[in-house]
């Protein structure tokens, strides 16, 4: 970094990814600056810099690049890495501490304190943040994880049988034993040990929503091109994942307007969206969603349009542009799995590229595909 360069950071003062500290700073304090780098998109912290940007330097370099690096040995978990460079500005040294991002996030201080950075500062991560970091790093799934306190008795029996009559051929059988059933839950992973995973409650349990609430599907139909005060109908869609896909499936024929034709001396009734093309869009919300988070899935209803809101970001480093190539991650390989086994979809990572297709032979305009900072929206449009 030349003069120039740390002139204008400087001077810019502090961001996402820039902090100043003085070299007076609590060990505490410098710890959990270099956490929320760490955890975030890592950054730059000047050591030496008044907060007010005042440059009052470091007499002894030395001291100061010791300290860091103790404060990385022993006031942060896991062990991380920084790269230390001394700096001659305005007749002072400083220390420029490049923090990458963490390749072990999620990083806490000595105190069990998980800071990540918000604006010119930072915060204490969220529980769900924190998940998110074991979910970007580690082969950790968060549908795999177990549901405290469940256990057996909150699996609908008859959906378990039906399960394993339509993806493996076994007859119902009454008769099956508890410790029968818990073996063959724990062989599609819906349970792990005695407990249930969040897959296995979202696919059998009796009840998902009274342990996993915003495990569901919020619709509402607007008169309109907007989110107006007239709302023509809301309802909210409970219960297993098939039971809700079946939900919404059934709501959408009562709202979309549809046409009589007659093919092969028959009648057929053709719907303004192809329901092929809205069932692939739900059932990819249903399974690509990031459950960890604490909201539903939106499906909301407009003159011209259906919005699809799946909450969560697109995981690890996919795009939407790699999507739209039919490249894909698997953010819950059980869910997902099993949905496969009940033939709703493939384990190809197709889905999009289908809805897109089907898009094109309805003559409809193209979907758009959006990602934000919270989740991940699909837009199909209505005939108009």
């Amino acid at each position: 970094m030349n003069i120039e360069e740390l002139q204008q950071l400087i001077s810019n003062g502090e961001t996402l990814q820039t902090e100043f500290k003085s070299v007076r700073v609590h060990s505490d304090a410098l710890a959990a600056a270099l956490v929320s780098f760490l955890n975030t998109a890592g950054g730059v912290l000047l050591l030496g810099v008044e907060d007010d940007k005042t440059i009052a330097g470091i007499d002894n370099i030395d001291t100061a690049s010791q300290r860091v690096e103790q404060i990385l040995a022993n006031n942060i978990t896991p062990r991380a890495t920084t790269y230390l460079e001394a700096i001659e500005y305005a007749e002072q040294t400083l220390l420029k501490i490049t923090v990458p991002q963490g390749l072990d996030r999620p990083y806490q201080t000595q105190k069990g304190q998980c800071f990540v950075r918000v604006n010119a500062g930072k915060r204490l991560a969220s529980r769900e943040e924190i998940r998110r970091m074991y979910l970007a790093v580690r082969a950790f799934y968060y549908d795999e994880s177990t549901v405290l306190n469940s256990q057996l008795s909150d699996i609908e029996s008859q959906a378990f049988d039906d399960f394993l009559n339509l993806a493996y051929g076994y007859p119902t059988d009454d008769s099956r034993t508890g410790t029968e059933r818990t073996r063959l839950l724990n062989n599609v992973k819906a349970m792990q040990g005695d407990e249930l995973t969040v897959a296995g409650l979202l696919f059998f349990g009796k009840l998902p929503q009274n342990r996993l609430p915003t495990a569901r599907i919020d619709f509402a139909h607007f008169a309109g091109r907007s989110a107006g005060e007239v709302i023509l109908d809301h309802k909210t869609l409970t219960g297993c994942l098939s039971a809700q896909l079946e939900k919404m499936e059934e709501l959408l024929r009562l709202h979309l307007s549809n046409n009589g034709i007659i093919r092969d001396f028959k009648p057929e009734t053709r719907y303004e969206i192809p329901l092929e093309m809205l069932r692939e869009a739900i059932v990819n919300a249903l399974v690509h969603r990031d459950y960890s988070l604490s909201a539903p899935i939106r499906v909301l209803m407009f003159t011209d349009r259906i919005e699809i809101h799946s909450p969560g970001c697109l995981p690890n480093s996919v795009t939407v542009e790699n999507i739209r190539a039919g490249i894909h991650v698997e953010r819950n390989p059980i869910i997902l799995s099993l949905m496969a086994k009940l033939g709703l979809m493939t384990r190809l990572g197709t889905g999009i590229l289908r809805i897109l297709r089907l898009a094109k032979e309805a003559q409809l305009p193209p979907p758009d595909l959006i990602e934000n900072d919270s989740e991940f929206l699909v837009t199909l449009y209505r005939t108009t």
